[in-house]
Parts: C-alpha cells; sequence; structure tokens
C-alpha cells in the first residue's frame, strides 16, 4: 500500500469527524460556527430548533474535536476548532456536484 493511504489510526479519526458530521444539523452548526462564534441562544434563533436540540448536537461536534467553548459570563459562546472542517465541508460538496452532474 503507497505511503499516500491512511494509516488504521488515521482512518479512525477521519471515522470520528465524519460521524459526527453525519447529520444536516450539525453541517448547519459547523458552517455557522465557521462564520464566528454564537451562543446557543443565537443558533437556536438562527435554526429554528430547540436549545436541548442544540446543545445535543454542538456536544457531538466538541466530543470529536471539531468545536470548542468558552465560558462569557453566564453563557458559553461555541468556536470552530479548525477552519479546516470548513474546508472538508466544501469539499464533499464539490465532491457530490463533480459526481453528480445535473439532469
Amino acid at each position: 500500500m503507497p505511503s499516500s493511504y491512511p494509516t488504521a489510526v488515521e482512518l479512525e479519526a477521519a471515522e470520528e469527524v465524519f460521524s459526527a458530521l453525519d447529520s444536516p444539523l450539525r453541517l448547519r452548526l459547523a458552517v455557522l460556527l465557521s462564520e464566528r462564534g454564537h451562543y446557543v441562544h443565537e443558533l437556536v434563533d438562527k435554526l429554528g430548533k430547540s436549545q436541548p436540540l442544540i446543545s445535543q448536537h454542538l456536544r457531538v461536534l466538541k466530543n470529536a474535536g471539531l468545536v470548542q467553548s468558552e465560558r462569557s459570563g453566564r453563557e458559553v459562546i461555541y468556536t470552530m476548532a479548525s477552519p479546516k472542517a470548513l474546508k472538508l465541508i466544501t469539499a464533499a460538496a464539490a465532491l457530490h456536484k463533480a459526481t453528480h452532474p445535473p439532469a
């Protein structure tokens, strides 16, 4: 196997990232958090979803290392841990477009 192929450890890491992004809502959260940091209540307002649901999805993204949080007074602000996450989402969209030409 050429050295450019991912190792088993790298594949497991990729699986964790793809699993965390395997939700339309989490993808939307990732895009919003790539723009700037947001408080949970801002995400609730923008996405029209409940606070517990947004918090649950943020927890999945955070556990995968994609999102980080910082306390700001009584609230928590969430941001993307790396701009590479948005690049991955954009690359996936481009791959889909390349492999699914318009009818």
